[in-house]
């Protein structure tokens, strides 16, 4: 191959990469209330030091007119940046109670989206009776898992849901900056082990069953408040690296 076909090769392949950075990449970003879900989103949209949330400003969605259903929200695109490399991403603030739920699952369904990224954060820990972040993954994995769909969903719903099957669940571990305290939380992290703290431990049945389905699983640390580690972890999840 001469000179020439190698440039025409490079500028081939740098234009490929420039246009692949804005193919919208569908997530959806889910989890238990107050796990900082919104704070991730705010992060995603505009990085930097984000105001703490006060209990009025948590994600709540009105009844629909007519109907015992919720209004969903608009979705919204966020420019992801990580050591050159950029990517496009659309998602939606969803709330994280429990009667919000379902529309985690249309959200999902609906927009067929290729990565559910499930937020958590270290509470149990601090109670081992709170399972709030157990429940919250518990559904989404055995919604995919079942053969049936929820009775909550629509029928449109329901039909988007066959043969769906996300390319990946991607696990971040909020709030890092209270959690990952010790010399040794910070030698898991820093060596690629992080899945392995005893914050995982109770979601590690659940983790099994997604690996039987064939759901590859992505795992790490994050401070959305403090955007630690939160564009970089995404980027690496979703492939595009250096």
């Amino acid at each position: 191959m001469g000179s020439t076909e190698i440039v025409f090769a490079h500028t081939v392949l740098a234009l490929i990469d420039k246009v692949k950075e804005y193919i919208r990449y569908d997530i959806g970003v889910y989890g238990a209330s107050m796990t900082g879900k919104t704070t991730l989103d705010k992060q995603l949209t505009t990085p930097g030091l984000i105001r703490p949330l006060g209990e009025n400003q948590r994600t709540h969605h009105k009844i629909k007119a007519l109907s015992s259903s919720h209004r969903m929200p608009n979705s919204s695109a966020k420019r992801l940046v990580s050591k050159g490399r950029k990517k496009t991403v659309i998602s939606r603030d969803i709330g994280g109670h429990e009667e919000y739920q379902y529309m985690w699952l249309k959200d999902m369904y609906q927009r067929k989206i290729k990565a559910v990224v499930v937020v958590i954060d270290h509470r149990h820990l601090l109670d081992e009776d709170n399972t709030d972040n157990q429940v919250a993954l518990g559904y989404l994995v055995e919604a995919l898992a079942s053969k049936k769909p929820p009775k909550s969903l629509g029928m449109w719903t329901r039909f988007k849901r066959r043969n769906y099957r996300p390319d990946k669940i991607i696990i971040l571990a909020n709030k890092a900056d209270e959690w990952l305290q010790t010399d040794k939380d910070w030698d898991m992290w820093e060596h690629g082990l992080i899945a392995n703290h005893p914050i995982f431990d109770v979601f590690r049945e659940h983790l099994f069953l997604l690996q039987e389905m064939s759901i590859p699983v992505h795992i790490d640390a994050v401070s959305a408040i403090r955007n630690f580690n939160v564009q970089e972890t995404l980027m690496k999840a979703m492939g595009v690296t250096e």
